[in-house]
């Protein structure tokens, strides 16, 4: 659980702002060349403006890699997310991905902030 404790899940639930979650399901076979991709491409993401972390999950099942993000805002993201596009991330990702870029698109999840309910 990379060193994950309860008390630091807690922490963290408690602190996160603006979530959002975006789902990467890769093609038969491609699971670890995005695995790759991601343990590059991450470190700039990580390192952008108003995001405050990322963690990457792994659905064996379905073959599908789940992004759990934690922005300080919603326009951080968008701006993240347009970087992403005009630096070419689909003609890395088409090849690798169930419906290429285009399939993670139309599966991002804004979420925003928790619901006092």
């Amino acid at each position: 659980m990379r060193g994950y404790t309860i008390e630091k899940f807690i922490i963290r639930s408690l602190i996160m702002e603006y979530l959002v979650i975006a789902d990467f399901k890769v093609n038969e076979g491609m699971a670890d060349d995005m695995a790759n991709v991601f343990k590059e491409a991450l470190v700039d993401t990580r390192a952008f403006e108003g995001c405050n972390g990322i963690d990457v999950y792994f659905e064996e099942k379905t073959n599908t890699f789940t992004l759990i993000e934690d922005w300080a805002t919603l326009d951080n993201y968008e701006t993240y997310l347009q970087w992403r596009i005009d630096t070419g991330i689909a003609d890395i990702l088409n090849p690798l991905l169930v419906n290429g870029w285009d399939g993670v698109v139309n599966s991002v999840k804004r979420l925003g902030v928790p619901k006092d309910i």
